[in-house]
Parts: C-alpha cells; sequence; structure tokens
C-alpha cells in the first residue's frame, strides 16, 4: 500500500494570487503583501496553506461586505501555518490577505540571493527564484502543492536602476518615488505554484523573434553585465525549438514571451518556469573561442529540455510528485529529438545510448533503485527523485515505446493528451490512455512493469543446433536476484536483426519467460544482433560465440553495426563483466576489436569504461600500471593520427573524438602527449589571456592542467588555482576545479583544495566539481573520504534542502572505490545521523561498494594474468 500523501486539506483551494514583493538587496529581506480569491468548498472556520521561513505580520479574510482577521495562527506543523477564525467561512469565493516578510536567502531556493562580480571588482547581488519541487512557500504563503493550480499577478517594487523580470511580460509601470518602480506582471495561465518565478537584478539581453507561428513570440537571452553575447547561441536555436515543439505537439506556447537567463548561483541545471527560464550559467553561456566543444550540445540539449517542458509539466502538470518522471522523462527524450533535428550530423541518438540510457539502467540495476512511478508521501522526500530513475530511464523507456508505437502514432498520442488536459494536472494513466486511443493497442498492458516495478530485464541468450533462444529474469549488478526478485515478465522489444522468419509480431515482443527462433542467417560475417538502434532498454548477455562473431564485423567495419550498436554492446559487456555474467577479461578481448574505431560517441564510452576498470582495479599496483599499458597502447594510433590542434572549420564530433583521445592518452601516461601536456601547460600559463586559447584548446584544457599537476606539484597547482580566480568564465572555474582534484597528490594540498572549495572564492553549487575530481584520483580519493567525515557537521549546515547535494557528498567520494572498510566506515558513521534527506544516496552508495569489492574478488586475479598473457 502507498504511504499516505502529506498534503494540505482540500476544502479550500486558491483561484488566484495577487502578490507584491519588495525585495531589498542591501539588507536580503523582502516583505510582501498578497490576496487570493479562494473557492471555500465546505464552510471552514480553519484555513490550511504552506509557509516556510517567513513571518506572518498581518491576515484577514473577506467574504462580501464582512472582513475578520483570525483568533490564532499556528505554525507548528511542518511548513503548514493554519489560520483559524471564530465564525466560520461559508461554502463560495473568498479574499484571503496577508502580509508577510522574508529573507533572500543564500541557501539555492526559494526567494534567494547570487553574487558576482562587477567590472571593478566590487560584489553585487541579483535576486532569482527556485522554487521547484516546494520552495514557492519560502516566498509567499501559497498552496504548494502542483494539483493547487491558479492564475499569479505578480507586482516588484525595485530601484529604478535595476531589471526585473517575471513568467510574464510588464503590463505597466509605476513610480513610487523617484529611485523605486513598482512592475506589474500580466496575469498568468493556471499553473501550479513551482512554477511561478521572478528576478531582480542589473541585467543585459539580446533578443529575437519566431518567425513560423501565428502569433509571434518574444525571445531573449538575459545575463549579467558583459556576458550576453556568450548566450547568442542560445539565442538563436530558440525560436527554431519553439516552432519545432508548436508543431508536434499541436499546441501554441500559450505566451508571448519566453526568457532565459544565468544565474551564477544555481542548484540544479535549469528550471523550466514558465516564460521565465533559468539556468546555471554553464548551462546557458557558450563562447566559440574560449568553451569547450561539448558546452554547445549542453547548451543546446538544455535549452530544449526547459522548452519541452513549456508544455510538458507547465501546460499539463503532474496531479503529484509520484508521476515526476512525466515532467523529466519526456523532457529529457523530445529535448534530444529537438537537438536531433537542429543537428542531425551530431550523432545525438548514439550520444543518448552512452549516455541517458546507460545511467538509466545503472542506477535500475541496484536493489536501491525504485520504480519510475515511485510512491512520495513526504515533501522532504521529493528531491530524492529528481535522478536517473525519473529523468534517464524515464526517457528511454518512452523511446522504446516511441519507436514500438512508431514516433508519428507516438506523438499524435502526445497531442491527444495535452489538448485533453491543458491547464490541469494528469497521472500517468492519462499518458497511457491518450496514447491507447491513438494507437489502437493497450498500452498500460505493454508499459505498466516498464514503470511500476523496480529493475530492468537481463536476456540470457544460448545457441543449439541453429536455435537461438532467450530468457529473460531481472538484472542486478550483483547477480543474485531471488526468485522472489524475479517475478516480472517485462514485455521486450527484442529489435532482431536479421528479422527472424518465425516471429510473425512485426515488434518483435517477448512476453514470456524465453523464445526460441532459428540463428538468423547473415551474408557477412554470421553474426546476429539483438536490440537493434539499442531501443530496447534491457541488457543482453551473448554466448561467447555471438561476441566473437560481432566483434569480427566491428573489426572488419561492417556497416550494419552502427554506431549506436557498437557503443551499446560495449556498454552491455562492461556491464555484464562487472555483475559477474561475464569477465573482465572477455569485455578486454572484446574491446581489441575496436582497434580500428572513428567515431567519438563509441570512444567516448571506451575511456569511461576503460577509466572505471583502472579505477576499480587500481588496489594492486601492477595491474594499474598493466591498464595504463593496455590503454596507452590502444589509443597510440589515434593520437598520433589527430594530433593536438583544433582546426577553425572542423565538423564537431571530429573536435569531440579528438578531445577523448587526448583525455585518455593522458589519463594512461601515454608519453608523448604527457610530455606534450606539459610543454603547452607552461607555455600556456606563460602567455597573455589572448594568447592562450592558440596555446591549448579548451577541450584539451583539463587534461594538460591534471597531467602538470599530477607530474608537477605545488607550483602547478598553485598556477591552476591562481587560472581559476582571474578567469571569469564559469566553465573554466569549474574545470579548474575537476583538474584540481583528479590529479593533486599529498595530505597539504588536499586539505588546501578543501579549504578553497569551502572559501568564498568557489560557490557552494560547484563543491561537487572537487568531489567529481577527488573521486577520480587514487592518490587522493581516501582522503577526501576521511575529509567528508571529519567536516559532516559543516556540509549538513551548508547544504540541507539543496537538491542532492548531501547525497553528492557521500555518493561521489566512494564511487570508484571498492574496499570493504569503506562499506563499513558508511555503516558506522550513519548509524546514529538522521539520513532522510539522502537516505536513497546512501544506499546506492553502499550497493556501488558491494558490487565493486566483490568484482575485484571475483576478476583481479584473472585480469592480472590476462594482461600479463597480452604483454602488458
Amino acid at each position: 500500500m502507498a504511504p499516505q500523501r502529506v498534503v494540505l486539506p482540500t476544502n479550500v483551494t486558491p483561484v488566484h494570487y495577487d502578490i507584491k514583493l519588495r525585495p531589498d538587496l542591501q539588507t536580503f529581506v523582502f516583505s510582501g503583501e498578497e490576496t487570493i480569491i479562494v473557492k471555500v468548498h465546505e464552510a471552514t472556520s480553519v484555513i490550511k496553506l504552506n509557509t516556510k521561513d517567513l513571518t506572518i505580520q498581518n491576515v484577514s479574510i473577506t467574504v462580501g461586505e464582512i472582513t475578520q482577521k483570525p483568533v490564532s495562527i499556528d505554525n507548528k506543523e511542518d511548513q503548514v501555518t493554519a489560520f483559524t477564525f471564530a465564525t466560520e467561512i461559508p461554502k463560495g469565493e473568498a479574499l484571503l490577505s496577508i502580509d508577510f516578510d522574508g529573507e533572500i536567502n543564500d541557501k539555492m531556493n526559494g526567494f534567494y540571493r547570487s553574487s558576482y562580480k562587477d567590472k571593478d571588482g566590487s560584489t553585487k547581488h541579483m535576486a532569482v527564484t527556485q522554487f521547484e519541487a516546494t520552495s514557492a512557500r519560502r516566498a509567499f504563503p501559497c498552496w504548494d502543492e502542483p494539483s493547487a493550480k491558479a492564475t499569479f499577478a505578480i507586482a516588484l517594487v525595485i530601484p529604478s536602476e535595476l531589471t526585473a523580470l517575471s513568467n510574464t511580460p510588464i503590463e505597466r509601470m509605476t513610480a513610487v518615488e523617484p529611485e523605486e518602480v513598482t512592475i506589474y506582471f500580466e496575469k498568468t495561465p493556471v499553473m501550479s505554484t513551482y512554477l511561478v518565478a521572478f528576478a531582480v537584478g542589473d541585467f543585459e539581453y539580446i533578443e529575437t523573434t519566431t518567425t513560423e507561428l501565428d502569433t509571434p513570440v518574444v525571445c531573449r537571452v538575459y545575463t549579467l553585465p558583459g556576458l550576453v553575447e556568450q548566450g547568442r547561441f542560445a539565442l538563436e536555436i530558440t525560436p527554431k525549438i519553439l516552432e519545432y515543439f508548436t508543431k508536434i505537439f499541436g499546441a501554441p506556447y500559450p505566451l508571448t514571451k519566453l526568457d532565459h537567463i544565468a544565474v551564477p548561483d544555481f542548484d540544479a541545471g535549469a528550471m523550466e518556469n514558465w516564460g521565465l527560464i533559468t539556468y546555471r550559467t554553464v548551462a546557458l553561456l557558450y563562447d566559440e573561442k574560449t568553451s569547450a566543444a561539448h558546452m554547445k550540445e549542453q547548451v543546446a540539449y538544455t535549452v530544449a529540455h526547459e522548452i519541452a517542458h513549456q508544455w510538458f509539466g507547465n501546460l499539463v502538470t503532474m496531479e503529484w510528485w509520484d508521476h515526476l518522471w512525466l515532467n523529466e522523462g519526456f523532457a529529457t527524450w523530445v529535448g534530444t529529438l529537438a537537438v536531433d533535428h537542429l543537428f542531425p550530423d551530431w550523432d545525438t541518438w548514439a550520444n543518448f545510448t552512452i549516455n541517458e540510457y546507460q545511467q538509466g539502467l545503472s542506477l535500475d540495476s541496484l536493489r536501491s533503485s525504485h520504480p519510475i512511478e515511485v510512491p512520495v508521501a513526504d515533501p522532504h522526500e521529493i528531491h530524492q527523485i529528481f535522478d536517473a530513475i525519473s529523468y534517464s530511464k524515464g526517457a528511454s523507456v518512452i523511446r522504446m515505446l516511441s519507436n514500438w508505437l512508431t514516433v508519428d502514432v507516438f506523438l499524435a498520442g502526445i497531442r491527444r493528451y495535452l489538448k485533453k488536459h491543458a491547464y490541469e494536472n494528469a497521472t500517468t494513466n492519462d499518458l497511457w490512455d491518450a496514447l491507447s486511443r491513438e494507437s489502437g493497442v493497450d498500452v498500460r498492458e505493454f508499459m505498466d512493469t516498464w514503470t511500476r516495478v523496480i529493475g530492468v530485464p537481463i536476456l540470457n541468450v544460448t545457441e543449439e543446433e541453429g536455435l537461438v533462444t532467450v530468457e529473460q529474469h531481472r538484472f542486478l549488478s550483483t547477480n543474485d536476484a531471488t526468485p522472489e526478485e524475479d517475478q516480472t515478465i517485462w514485455w521486450v522489444p527484442l529489435g532482431i536483426s536479421p528479422r527472424p522468419v518465425s516471429i510473425v509480431d512485426p515488434n518483435q515482443t517477448l512476453k514470456t519467460r524465453k523464445l526460441s527462433f532459428e540463428v538468423p542467417q547473415q551474408k557477412d560475417g554470421g553474426f546476429y544482433l539483438i536490440n537493434k538502434n539499442f531501443t530496447g532498454v534491457f541488457r543482453t548477455n551473448y554466448p561467447a560465440s555471438a561476441i566473437r562473431h560481432l566483434g569480427q564485423a566491428i573489426l572488419a567495419g561492417n556497416p550494419n553495426l552502427g554506431v549506436a550498436e557498437r557503443a551499446g554492446l560495449l556498454a552491455d559487456q562492461a556491464s555484464l563483466a562487472t555483475s559477474g555474467h561475464s569477465s573482465v577479461e572477455r569485455l578486454l578481448d572484446l574491446i581489441q576489436y575496436y582497434k580500428n574505431e572513428k567515431a567519438f560517441v563509441v570512444w567516448d564510452l571506451l575511456d569511461g569504461k576503460l577509466n572505471n576498470i583502472t579505477q576499480v582495479f587500481s588496489v594492486n599496483d601492477r595491474t594499474y600500471e598493466r591498464i595504463q599499458h593496455f590503454q596507452s597502447k590502444l589509443i597510440d594510433r589515434m593520437v598520433h593520427q589527430l594530433g593536438w590542434d583544433f582546426p577553425k572549420d572542423e565538423d564537431y564530433l571530429t573536435s569531440r573524438l579528438r578531445g577523448v583521445i587526448l583525455s585518455c592518452a593522458g589519463r594512461s601516461g601515454h608519453e608523448a602527449t604527457v610530455k606534450e601536456a606539459k610543454r603547452r601547460f607552461a607555455l600556456f600559463m606563460a602567455a597573455d589571456s589572448a594568447e592562450q586559447d592558440k596555446i591549448l584548446h579548451p577541450t584539451a584544457r583539463k587534461m594538460a592542467f591534471e597531467v602538470a599537476i599530477s607530474q608537477g606539484g605545488v607550483t602547478e597547482f598553485d598556477q591552476v588555482m591562481a587560472y581559476y580566480t582571474n578567469t571569469p568564465k564559469q566553465d573554466q572555474q569549474s574545470m579548474c576545479l575537476m583538474a584540481m582534484g583528479a590529479a593533486v597528490r599529498g595530505q597539504e594540498l588536499i586539505q588546501r583544495i578543501f579549504d578553497f572549495a569551502l572559501s568564498e572564492q568557489v560557490r557552494s553549487q560547484d563543491f561537487h566539481y572537487v568531489l567529481a575530481g577527488l573521486s577520480m584520483n587514487i592518490k587522493a580519493r581516501q582522503e577526501a573520504w576521511s575529509w567528508i567525515k571529519n567536516n559532516w557537521s559543516t556540509l549538513v549546515a551548508r547544504y540541507t534542502g539543496n537538491m542532492g547535494m548531501l547525497g553528492f557528498c557521500i555518493k561521489i567520494p566512494v564511487s570508484k572505490m571498492a574496499d570493504a572498510a569503506v562499506l563499513k566506515d558508511l555503516d558506522d558513521f550513519f548509524a546514529d545521523k538522521d539520513t532522510k534527506e539522502f537516505d536513497r544516496d546512501l544506499e546506492q552508495a553502499k550497493e556501488g561498494l558491494r558490487i565493486r569489492g566483490k568484482w575485484v574478488a571475483r576478476d583481479g586475479a584473472a585480469l592480472e594474468s590476462w594482461l600479463v598473457e597480452q604483454g602488458y
């Protein structure tokens, strides 16, 4: 039985909010006044709504000509304030008026402040909002639940030299006094509180307008002074994305403007506030000259994802947080669809296969995972489901379903869903109903196991006397599913290529425990592939002979094995080696078939998998050195072929490929690469800023910084820290933090990087970059974990209430460790602590340690033997 939700009573609901706020960017407080039109569904003397960190000054309720004040105001209930009136409020409409005060906090949620340096080096502030999931209550009293939709009329009283933004365009402006102005914004559509937004600061903007919509939409990118041209790429793609989504969704964008704004301090990546999308700076701004190549794709995808939410999430909103995946899974899928539409030469779907798809499968291979549709009772739990299940697995099962139905039929169902539920709330079943009506098949029957059951299947494949048999079971990274855990029979689209003649179903859907078919006949090598294009959400465990045939086809460059297939096969085999369904030697045997590989997506995955093996098995110094040698030899030909120079007009994927090849070479200790990295680093640090980009391209910079610090010491560390301090670009700063973490050596420097990370010079949102670097540093990660324990109270004070940062502080530092002592350490350390803010992350960290520990115990000796036999 699902736990009972902690929600407000529904006897009184909001219809419309009039809200006026007076923020003070000197004292960081604000005062507010609001009048809420409420609908009283049954007579009551008590009205309950959500507040947090607000001081209530005055309250009254008016029905007709009669106004009364509450006889008591009670806020003892967690984040709920109750107004009790002497006279019962009758059924019908009433006006609830509230005056209140609050803080413009520094916690990156609610109504908060973000700091920056102006051109003279003085510290300035802007104020901005982040209300998802339950922080609108920190800015104004409200019914802070997604189903409590209402309209909003926002007004902001600000200094006249500043700019104010909100969800809708400005309706009018009224001067209060010469130095102050009141800005009134147009009434919003019916919407949820978590999508309300406003911002105040010294902003610049660039703008454009859509050209292919019936009602033109003004699109702007807002930044702090001096940064606006870095928003040019995001601005250029915004009208194209709006026009594309309007076409495929069959519903107009309901506002007349869409603003993007870059916020220096931002907890998440971006937030889809209706008409005013807020972004972490690195997710919106891109500089062709100084940004690494991958940042362009990140900006394109993030912008597309957030614009998709303007329909899927904003126009139609989940009924409750159980259905978060309806927002995030769909936006992840359709955002990728839009990027592929705009940039068809980027291999976007193949990249999806090695990123979103793998992240979803990896997390769902843990016992500590959760279903896509996960019961959420308490608001404290909500932020823990903003994870790879809701986003990545959600997007992957939508991709699988859209492929099963065909994309055209799927989008027709989406149009039906949006039309029926516009400006309302919906559930997962509402989506299935729309898709079923459009397709003529029972979509719920196909999808329920994918969204309501924890886990994904593994297809165990056997061959005997001309027959191939596939048998599905639950896949666990621990390879120890009990009979009770292995009851689910998924509907699995097999995607066998070439298609077996004995399978009549055009979707090749496995609906039973197992299925047999004849070995498909291939003219060009005898291989067959399951999960063509890797649209099915499962792992495939082939017999050795089938892997060998696939490997030979890859080595020969067979065109029937595209980028997604080559990458997906490798990802499956890496996962099966980790779990013990296969072995690390078999994985390395397969990798050797990739020596002629030239696709960025495949090399990006190869680099990640080889680095993971290096990290996990680094407990043995000899094994570590031999794996390094294996990587160095594998990468050698590509290093010499691609070199260090990034020609100005080369295609995007070649630039990405060169970046990953250089990264892999530097990390593996490739002699020529290390030598050149040190040379270029020295020249880079000696040059003025105008020449630096010519010496060391931004895409290769992180690797060179890591090599220089790890091969050098304090001098190089200080040079990178100085570069961090002097560069104004946040993407360069995050790169420095990761490089220092990944390469730092010695207790003194480890302490210095933590001191630096907690100083005012590093934004609190960027602390995880240091952790990410340290997690990959076999010389420092144990000390990093010790530091986390010793400074836990500091981290709790800093990050409680942020979207998952405390969980990151646990998961990231131990994410490559395989030491049983660390597992015991986690148990002991958190035994007496309140873990409700991060209990999922803690369990996942423990489970990961157990999995990697078993892997090392099982395959450590065999890996050493394989490397010796192969001459490494």
